[in-house]
């Protein structure tokens, strides 16, 4: 960011008009910025830094077996989409009923080529371990390391599917008991070839009454995840969030605004500007282009001229 300052105040010294964008590198593993305004181009920036640090931090736990790595690590995000009709933020009635939010979880050395369905733009979470004061913790309830049909499960979209009600328990529920990636990956393999491997699969518990086993399980789940790869690259994870109430934007953690192609940015600036009509506040929009690949990886980009006024 010293640099940043730097080209900043020999711009402002040349009589360089404050509206003009110099576009320049903010972090060697390409998380880009455009400058605009000082405070605008700064915090925005500063948070594809922050994205992007997070994306690329591969550390087993947060410091102790009850703090699992998604506490401190990766990003949670959820795929949205843009209406007149419901705030993106707001929890579909689907998770109201079963009592979970479905999300996303990036990391570097746990990658996802695209997000649920089609969509293409959305929002991330803090992580709990730095989220702002006055803001909600959101509690992580479960992980499944490929999606999990969790709409139709209950128990914050976490417990048994309706279609298999035993062979889809949660792992740890599991006869005999699934605690490790190799179990979970036979269990996924024999599922595919017997019957509905989305359906049957069992989640991860990683809420916080799993206390000292929350750690291990969850990297056990991205283990999991990795032994059957390419599925878990192809079709995206399904972190369970405990559903929050209705209309409270303002005490969300909500870190970023996103979307991943071109065709998303609208969504996104549909989100920022409704969000800052409803709280006052304006959440930077960053640009994600997801990897294709599994050699490739996420990059993050703040763009001065996405953001809206």
């Amino acid at each position: 960011m010293k640099r940043f300052s730097a080209i900043l105040l020999l711009a402002l010294m040349a009589g360089c008009s404050s509206n003009s964008l110099e576009k320049q590198d903010a972090h060697s593993d390409g998380a880009t910025m455009e400058v605009g305004t000082l405070a605008n181009a700064a915090s925005g920036a500063q948070v594809a830094v922050e994205l992007e640090k997070r994306y690329r931090d591969t550390r087993d736990n947060c410091g102790a077996a009850s703090k699992p790595a998604f506490l401190c690590s990766g990003l949670l995000v959820r795929g949205t989409e843009p209406s007149t009709q419901f705030d993106a933020w707001n929890p579909s009635p689907t998770s109201v009923a079963n009592g979970g939010v479905s999300f996303t979880y990036l990391r570097s050395d746990y990658k996802v080529r695209r997000l649920a369905y089609t969509y293409d733009s959305g929002l991330i979470f803090y992580p709990i371990l730095s989220t702002p004061s006055g803001k909600q913790l959101i509690e992580i309830l479960c992980f499944f390391p490929v999606d999990g049909s969790s709409n139709a499960r209950p128990n914050g979209g976490c417990g048994a599917h309706p279609r298999y009600p035993v062979a889809s328990k949660s792992c740890e529920e599991q006869s005999p008991i699934i605690d490790t990636a190799a179990k979970w990956a036979s269990k996924y393999r024999n599922d595919a070839a017997t019957g509905n491997k989305f359906e049957s699969m069992c989640s991860f518990n990683v809420r916080d009454s799993a206390n000292s086993q929350a750690a291990g399980r969850f990297l056990e789940g991205m283990r999991a995840g990795r032994l059957v790869s390419p599925d878990a690259f192809n079709t995206p994870n399904d972190t369970k969030l405990k559903t929050w109430a209705q209309d409270i934007p303002g005490q969300l953690p909500i870190e970023a605004f996103f979307y991943t192609k071109p065709t998303g940015l609208a969504g996104a600036q549909f989100y920022q500007r409704r969000f800052r009509v409803l709280t006052g506040v304006t959440i930077p929009i960053i640009n994600i282009p997801l990897p294709q690949t599994l050699e490739q990886s996420a990059s993050f980009i703040f763009k001065a001229t996405d953001q809206t006024q």
